[in-house]
């Protein structure tokens, strides 16, 4: 028997270790003294722990050192050779009446030595530690990689609303030059200005509550303030923040509610927070409208089933590169200036209103079509 594993009395147990040995009594005492806590694999020489360890990584090895054939040591070295194993913990077996060359053992990567005849009270203490200073060190190391991103994204979201922020302000700052200077404007032209003041501004509240609330849903401390309201109006803030795209693409654009066509008296409630909502559908109708092809339609359906339903759905597709990770963070393609952040905002959105969004893309039908169930109030 060359290797074999020991489950101890609980198949469900959170760490396994190996014990590498060719004495068979120092197995079966170290079986003894770690089987009630561990899961517990066996191997009696180099070469079939070798094998054990790079088919199925344990999360810590105790490794004799002194063994025929291919010794402690050249095991634990080849352990930390191949990237599938460079970071399973090694204690090293010894005996007290052992040479031991510790440095060599430290340099090559083991974490601890424990010494033979075998005291039960110390493998324990020393097997526990060593696994939970493992943990420690990954949570560390995840918080850390999560901090990263984070600073990243606020980096990211900054450098976007700046440079985007000039284009809106350029607009109210013309419209308010004209004013200043009395220019004669007809009444047309006169709403024509008020209007887009009025998009810019909603186009710049956007971007300001984009930067700050999308850190604060990454990180759980946004405060969802959400009441029953008509969405149809801040539609129309939507559409008319990004009216110069829709002409530019001489897009048209189609609204329905319940398979209806939409009329001017028509209302559709939801519960929702209203500054958010009106983020999410901003990011997801501008992004369709870019994806646009010249002249395409851009259809926008509203309907309440067992849950509220919103597609929006425009005549392109989307990459094959990227359709299975559109909602994720900093993914975009072929975009250029784009950050890849409109449509995972947007997903945390519809994610912090108990709702779910997908996507849809037909190369056949040429279409894209971006789907949102949100729950309905109870």
């Amino acid at each position: 028997m060359k290797e074999k594993t020991l489950m101890g009395k609980n198949n469900s147990k959170q760490y396994t270790v190996m014990v590498v040995d060719d004495s068979e009594l120092d197995i079966d005492i170290l079986i003894e003294c770690l089987s009630d806590a561990y899961s517990v694999r066996v191997a009696l020489d180099g070469p079939s722990a070798l094998e054990n360890i790079q088919r199925d990584p344990p999360d810590i090895i105790l490794l004799d050192i002194l063994m025929p054939g291919m010794d402690g040591y050249e095991v634990c070295r080849r352990i930390r050779q191949e990237k599938k194993t460079k970071d399973v913990l090694v204690i090293f077996v010894t005996s007290l009446t052992e040479a031991v060359d510790e440095i060599r053992g430290f340099e090559l990567g083991a974490v601890d030595y424990i010494t033979k005849p075998f005291n039960f009270s110390v493998i324990r203490a020393r097997v526990k530690t060593h696994l939970e200073l493992a943990a420690a060190r990954k949570e560390l190391q995840r918080q850390n990689e999560i901090l990263k991103e984070n600073i990243d994204l606020r980096e990211q979201v900054e450098l976007i609303s700046r440079h985007d922020l000039k284009n809106p302000l350029q607009v109210i700052l013309s419209a308010a030059e004209i004013l200043v200077l009395e220019m004669p404007l007809e009444k047309n032209e006169m709403d024509e200005l008020i209007q887009e003041q009025v998009a810019s501004c909603y186009t710049m509240l956007n971007m300001i509550n984009s930067s700050l609330d999308l850190y604060k849903m990454e990180i759980g401390s946004y405060s969802l303030n959400a009441r029953q309201i008509d969405i149809l109006p801040s539609l129309d803030r939507v559409l008319l923040g990004v009216r110069d795209i829709i002409q530019s693409m001489d897009l048209k654009v189609v609204v329905s509610i319940n398979s209806q066509f939409r009329v001017s008296n028509d209302q559709f409630k939801i519960l929702c927070d209203e500054l958010l909502f009106y983020s999410m559908m901003s990011n997801l109708i501008k992004n369709a409208a870019e994806a646009s092809p010249k002249g395409g339609s851009l259809l926008i359906s509203f309907s309440e089933n067992e849950c509220i339903t919103i597609h929006i759905r425009n005549q392109g597709t989307v990459s094959p590169e990227i359709r299975n990770r559109f909602f994720e963070k900093f993914v975009t393609f072929g975009k250029y200036g784009g950050i890849g952040l409109g449509t995972y905002s947007a997903r945390l959105m519809a994610e912090i209103h108990g709702g779910k969004i997908n996507l849809l893309t037909s190369d056949q039908e040429n279409e894209t079509t971006v789907t949102i169930n949100l729950p309905k109030p109870l």
